[in-house]
């Protein structure tokens, strides 16, 4: 009998404290190991060049660097890195940015099962 697979080392970044500890919780009962947290895009890439994580989940609009900034720096400096936008506000210019890097997008909305099956699908696709 095979051995179970390791589960998805996974960064969370958001501005909001509460926002993350909310994924936190949603996504380790759900079987991800989160290896670290930022607040906004500077220190997610910092954080990701230190932790190599499978995949981000990543809050598009914070202050500093947004997401908008920091996801093709990561996806330059970390290509093989699963990621996630997800956020509360995606019109025509949020979904057309998120096309165009290849990144899927997740409305919060508390329930967490789209998000789990986009960080999943990101990591199996970046494998």
């Amino acid at each position: 009998m095979s051995a179970d697979p390791a589960p998805i080392r996974l960064v969370i970044v958001d501005d909001e404290p509460d926002v993350r500890m909310l994924l936190r919780f949603q996504l380790r009962s759900s079987g991800f190991e989160i290896v670290g947290e930022a607040g906004d895009g500077q220190e997610a890439l910092d954080r990701c060049a230190e932790l190599q994580p499978d995949a981000v989940v990543f809050d598009l609009l914070m202050p500093g660097m947004s997401g908008f900034a920091a996801i093709p720096a990561l996806q330059e400096a970390l290509p093989e890195v699963g990621i996630v936008a997800y956020t509360a506000v995606a019109g025509d210019f949020v979904r057309g940015e998120m096309e165009r890097l290849g990144v899927d997008l997740v409305l919060k909305t508390g329930d967490a099962s789209a998000l789990i099956e986009a960080l999943r699908s990101s990591v199996t696709s970046s494998r």
